[in-house]
């Protein structure tokens, strides 16, 4: 269930409650009237509409309106018996193409007839209209399947009844709600900015409209493990988010090309159903590629994964994709795989790292193109198909920005500079996603921002005050610690960890990770724990990169096993040249670490059989033989960072990986130096990765899931070091979707039931999900955890 329906729905019967007294008294007696009460709150949208907004979130119901009979007098009890006919849970099937359904209820009370307050609770799914008589009518909107709830209400005694909506289509071709975003005009389009729908490919297909193409789809005869016909994107087992753009499905098969296809999504409780046929997708008469993957159509996917709920026994719903792909008249299939789909989105925006954007060229040594390419810090918000610059400039090296921290409340950034490395910038971030910069007087590589960002802690143990970079006296790191490495603060800012890179009268201090305590007030360390001891190994096998989550109780980290280059072990923690490693995680206390195989890949990432013969180089050396055929992704993984909120039970961690992105992205997985290949005509396997940790599991198991590739990140550029942060916090009185969201952690309706920041929770003090909390006590549904100063669900549903 999405955030906002979970606190809407908490409120709704309180509000109703009150609204029904309200207007109860409250007419003329010479005429029928609508008496408005004032909508019910809602999700994702207003009461005004009745409709959500943001990406197929679930929206508003509320009181439609009360009916007064011409010889209702305001004086006399009301009836008793108040109950809605028909009785027992309805289903109504919404068939595309065909009327939309309807049921008719009717109140009675004291068996007859009565004209009373109706409402739903869930108005994306079902609009009331009442009528004279008692009666009112629930018509789906069609928009997605669940289950909306229908309520009279006469002086406080409100009826439910239940109405279970399936949603039912079928699709030929684009169609005219697909959006022009997944649909390409010319070549360049497929390769520019985020690629088609900010995913790649070659966008939606055409229509079948050969009748034995079409008849072979719907009856498939051959056996597709008999062609290999396998998925290479999305994973099996991935858990998605909502909110985010549709994945492109990218399959591999022995014939290597396609007429058509058929792709087919339900939920597995049997309430939602979609089926869609392309043919080859026109760009593909000018590019000449073959017809080996397809986008779900945005719309599609918004619709499929709101209508994800749970079955009638309280297991988790799931979303299955089969596909079957036909040629030559003849049909191969149906292949599967189901993922889960997390019962919220993921808001903020991820601040990453480019070495080839196209958005900022002040470098001139690349190979092919127009030899310009450049260095820069991109943003991408939730739903855009493509990235925006943040730091940096078109120009010479000067203009370079890259190496960068993000606070995780979202209102700073720190970057080097290209031409001066040791020079820093503190860059202002606003929530229109703009950024001032301000030189500091004292430079900060990849340091450690406190939440606030208005301290930045540096490899080399300053305490820097920010933006202006002064030093802060400090207290607790020297003399044992020297090099902090690649430090990091927990999201409360209340610890810090570090790869040491040296320390006095520490043994090994490459290969620890360290865990302190941090006194905000008085800048102050104590209390060192090893929590990762890699001693004993050679000395190549080093944690680093680390990274807490949001309970602050675990981190996830890089644990390198190969160097990379020439095997120089003394330098930093390589994500190049040959460089092999996996993200895991370990208890902030020390004592377990856990590699997260599912995350990593181990055991199904693709491969390939035939990979492309390509000469590249990285810092001089030739890395384009370095596992071409990409057989150990499994180890390429890196940079880990966590999203600062729990959302739908999952924490989300976003790291580097050089793994194949299906069939879009194949070259050799160390061809990513602009300098050493031609990142124009080829798209480098560099890229962003997201995956799903379950909230209430602890190292010891791996609790993580498949990852699914970050939509709209720059295709044919190299991205790394991903920041996946809030956005600034909204002032009080700004509309809002979360108390995350806010500076001071409430989200509540405010005039005309829009969603507002406010200061302080409801009457009912306590906090809804996603708002601030100290305890878990202080959290309205007993069965949420207080997680990184937020409630949240305590686990997967």
């Amino acid at each position: 269930m999405p955030v906002a329906l979970l606190r809407r729905r908490a409120l709704s019967t309180t509000t109703l409650l009150l609204a029904f007294l309200a207007t109860s008294c409250d007419s003329t007696k010479d005429s029928p009237s609508l008496v408005g009460t004032g909508a019910a709150p809602g999700t994702g949208g207003t009461a005004s509409d009745n409709g959500g907004t943001g990406g197929g979130s679930p929206g508003g119901g509320g009181t439609q309106g009360v009916i007064l009979p011409d010889d209702w007098e305001p004086d006399e009890p009301p009836p008793s018996g108040l109950t809605i006919s028909p009785e027992g849970a309805q289903t109504l099937t919404v068939t595309q193409g065909q009327a939309m359904p309807n049921v008719v209820f009717t109140a009675t009370a004291g068996g007859k007839p009565v004209n009373a307050a109706w409402s739903v609770d869930h108005g994306d799914l079902g609009r009331i209209t009442p009528a004279l008589g008692g009666t009112a009518t629930l018509t789906p909107t069609g928009n997605f399947a669940g289950t909306v709830t229908v309520r009279v209400g006469l002086n406080g005694v409100v009826v439910e009844r239940a109405v279970n909506i399936r949603v039912v289509s079928d699709q030929n071709g684009p169609g005219a709600a697909s959006g022009g975003s997944q649909i390409a005009d010319d070549v360049a389009e497929l390769t520019s900015g985020g690629g088609v729908g900010g995913v790649g490919g070659e966008g939606l297909g055409t229509a079948v409209t050969d009748a034995a193409i079409l008849a072979a789809l719907r009856a498939p005869t051959g056996n597709g493990q008999a062609v290999g016909l396998t998925f290479s994107y999305p994973y099996d087992g991935t858990v998605f988010p909502r909110g985010l753009l549709a994945p492109l499905v990218m399959w591999d098969w022995s014939t290597a090309d396609a007429d058509a296809v058929s792709l087919t999504l339900a939920n597995t409780s049997g309430t939602f159903s979609w089926t869609g046929v392309f043919g080859r997708p026109a760009i593909l008469a000018q590019s000449h590629g073959p017809f080996v993957r397809h986008p779900i159509p945005q719309s599609v996917w918004e619709a499929a994964t709101a209508s994800v709920g749970a079955t009638a026994g309280g297991a988790p719903d799931r979303l299955t994709l089969s596909l079957v792909v036909a040629r030559n008249g003849q049909a191969f299939g149906p292949i599967s795989q189901t993922w889960t789909i997390a019962p919220a989105r993921l808001s903020g925006t991820i601040y990453y790292n480019s070495y080839g954007s196209q958005l900022a060229k002040n470098h001139g040594e690349a190979v092919g193109g127009d030899h310009q390419f450049g260095g820069a810090v991109l943003s991408i918000k939730v739903g855009d198909t493509a990235p925006r610059l943040t730091a940096g400039a078109n120009g010479g090296v000067g203009a370079c920005r890259t190496c960068h921290s993000v606070a995780a409340g979202g209102s700073r950034l720190v970057v080097q500079h290209g031409d001066v490395y040791e020079t820093s910038s503190a860059y202002d971030l606003d929530a229109s996603g703009g950024a001032t910069e301000a030189v500091m007087a004292n430079g900060a590589e990849f340091p450690a921002l406190t939440r606030d960002g208005d301290k930045a802690l540096s490899p080399s143990g300053q305490l820097i005050a920010l933006p202006g970079g002064e030093l802060l006296t400090t207290s607790g790191l020297a003399p044992g610690f020297t090099d902090l490495g690649t430090p990091m603060f927990s999201p409360d800012s209340s610890l810090v960890v570090f790869n040491p890179m040296a320390g006095t009268g520490v043994t090994n201090p490459k290969q620890k990770l360290v865990v302190m305590n941090f006194d905000d007030a008085t800048n102050a360390f104590s209390n060192p724990v090893t929590v990762v001891d890699a001693s004993g190994r050679p000395a190549e096998e080093r944690p680093g990169w680390p990274a807490f989550l949001p309970d602050g109780r675990s981190l996830v980290f890089q644990q390198q096993t190969v160097a990379g280059g020439n095997g120089n072990n003394e330098g930093a923690l390589y994500t190049r040249r040959g460089a092999k490693a996996q993200v895991h995680w370990a208890n902030a206390a020390g004592g377990t670490v856990t590699p997260l195989d599912k995350l990593n890949g181990v055991g199904y990432l693709p491969d390939l059989a035939s990979p492309p013969a390509l000469t590249c180089m990285a810092d001089g050396q030739s890395v384009g033989g370095i596992d071409p055929g990409h057989a150990d992704d499994h180890n390429t993984n890196y940079e880990p960072t966590v999203n600062p909120v729990v959302s739908g039970g999952y924490s989300w961690v976003i790291f580097t990986s050089r793994r194949l992105y299906g069939n879009v992205a194949t070259i050799p997985p160390y061809c990513s130096d602009p300098r050493g290949v031609d990142l124009v005509q080829n798209i480098t396997t560099k890229k962003l990765w997201v995956a799903a940790i379950d909230v209430n599991a602890q190292p010891g198991s791996d609790a993580s899931h498949p990852a699914f590739y970050l939509p709209a990140q720059e295709l044919l550029a190299g991205n790394s070091r991903a920041f996946w942060v809030l956005d600034p916090c909204r002032a009080d009185g700004a509309s809002c979707e979360t108390g995350d969201q806010c500076c001071n952690g409430y989200c509540q309706p405010g005039a005309g039931d829009e969603l507002v920041c406010v200061n302080q929770p409801p009457a009912a003090s306590c906090s809804m999900v996603q708002e601030r909390c100290e305890r878990a006590a202080d959290c309205c549904d007993p069965s949420n955890v207080c997680v990184g100063g937020f409630c949240s669900l305590a686990s997967p549903h």
